[in-house]
């Protein structure tokens, strides 16, 4: 995964996920060809975080950018 300067330079925001479903979007999207970037998601940032605390989990923001933009 590559990091994330500035998300607007290419990088898209597709969610919010955790746990197996956020595994398989990043899979999903790298055999599409996308770069992908996983960044925590902070208490306060998000209106509601009640369900990922209740199961255990930590949500995590998904981006992704094409592999060209990611290169440059």
């Amino acid at each position: 995964m590559n990091s994330i300067n500035n998300v607007g330079q290419g990088w898209r925001e597709i969610g919010i996920s955790s746990g197996a479903h956020l595994e398989r979007m990043v899979r999903m999207y790298e055999e599409l060809g996308f770069e992908v970037h996983l960044m925590d998601v902070k208490s306060g940032e998000q209106q509601c975080l009640t369900c990922y605390e209740n199961r255990g989990e930590t949500p995590y923001k998904l981006y992704v950018t094409s592999r060209d933009e990611a290169a440059r």
